[in-house]
């Protein structure tokens, strides 16, 4: 009998919704849409592609091709959400960059969305984040629209807002820990070329300046005024600068470093002509900027690609002919121009992994750390030899 009135009882607190919420599974569209428009499609409008979660609590995979005009995306959900549960649909992926515009399930409203500074490192996160301040019942649809430059993946699913809180903070300290690295780093390289007067120890400075601008800027902790040039100079400009002087310095310093000019000349003269091809490709961004700034980081993504196998050469090269800190270059540079490549192919559609930028961070810090080890040695050697050649006193 005990048995009887416990399950019935079960029954009518699950009826009533006494027990934990069940998983909402979203369902994501890709209409057909022909013409640019700002607000939501007609609910008759075509279907060219439809993605639903393969199990409750899981998210849903939705994968975008290449399209000029970007993509109008419909998103509906199996069951309610209740506005007091303080969730979020949460869209990420490798390729997810930029903004997006967002109508709320039942909403004509439009809403503009993008990480800004107040989110935490925009370099750690891609992807976008929509708010459900109302909730979201079963039969309202929430519309987005994305760009199409490349192909992309995106994995679409609910978090609470305490748990978007939780992964920003945890992305907040790896980016200040990585930055606080960095910048102890380049001022002792400073201080080394204040020293000792050397090119290789300049070039480094610079490097490791315009690598720290180019996170930072990526990161939305730093920022040119928009009275520079106004957003597309802040969120276009301004960053592919910074990382192209950052691969101007890098390869510079190679040539130095290495020694290529006694040990491999001719791979010494085809660096200084990439370095040349990225200041006149800079130049052009700043000749014919209107025309430019949207396309112009493909151009620089390609000049970075195509230096990538020519340094590894050089190293290995140079390595194998008895450079005296080769190796400490392999070591430091490997890893660093592999995720470095991994993120520049993205922009062509190439690859997918959304750890890329989280392992550009440490591999930046791991680099030069090693590479610090490396110049503060050869400071030591050449003091030593200036110890050797000076005459000894009467």
């Amino acid at each position: 009998m005990r048995r009887i009135l416990a399950t019935v009882w079960l029954g009518v607190w699950l009826a009533l919704g006494g027990g934990p919420a069940a998983a909402q599974t979203v369902t994501v569209e890709r209409l057909q849409v022909k013409s640019a428009q700002l607000k939501p499609p007609a609910a008759d409008t075509p279907v060219l592609q439809r993605w639903t979660a393969i199990a409750p609590a899981t998210r849903t995979r939705v994968e975008l091709p290449r399209r000029r005009g970007g993509h109008w995306l419909r998103l509906t959900v199996d069951r309610d959400v209740a506005a007091s549960e303080q969730r979020v649909v949460v869209m990420q992926g490798a390729r997810a960059y930029g903004m997006v515009g967002y109508f709320p399930p039942g909403s004509e409203r439009l809403l503009l969305l993008g990480y800004t500074r107040e989110d935490g490192p925009m370099m750690l996160r891609r992807g976008w984040a929509l708010p459900l301040p109302e909730g979201w019942k079963r039969g309202d649809a929430a519309y987005v629209l994305t760009k199409g430059r490349v192909p992309s993946v995106l994995n679409v699913g609910f978090l609470t807002r305490a748990e978007l809180a939780q992964q920003r903070e945890t992305d907040r300290r790896y980016a200040i820990a990585a930055y606080g690295a960095m910048l102890l780093m380049t001022l002792v390289v400073a201080g080394l070329w204040l020293s000792l007067r050397e090119a290789v120890y300049l070039h480094y400075c610079g490097y490791l300046i315009s690598v720290s601008i180019y996170t930072l800027m990526m990161s939305g902790w730093m920022k040119v005024p928009l009275s520079w040039g106004g957003l597309a100079v802040q969120y276009n400009a301004a960053p592919w600068v910074a990382a192209t002087m950052a691969t101007m310095f890098q390869l510079a310093f190679t040539v130095r470093f290495l020694d290529l000019p006694k040990l491999l000349p001719r791979v010494a003269t085809l660096l200084r002509v990439i370095v040349c091809a990225n200041l006149a490709w800079l130049a052009m961004l700043f000749i014919a900027f209107d025309h430019l700034y949207q396309t112009w980081y493909l151009g620089g993504n390609a000049l970075f690609l195509l230096a990538i196998p020519v340094v590894i050469y050089a190293a290995i090269a140079a390595w194998r002919r008895g450079a005296e800190y080769a190796g400490y270059y392999l070591l430091g540079w490997t890893p660093l121009i592999l995720f470095a490549g991994m993120i520049a192919a993205k922009t062509f559609g190439i690859g997918n992994t959304d750890w890329a930028e989280r392992g550009l961070l440490l591999a930046i810090v791991l680099e030069s750390g090693i590479l610090m080890m490396a110049l503060t040695q050869r400071a030591a050697a050449r003091h030593r030899r200036a110890l050797k050649v000076r005459p000894a006193p009467p």
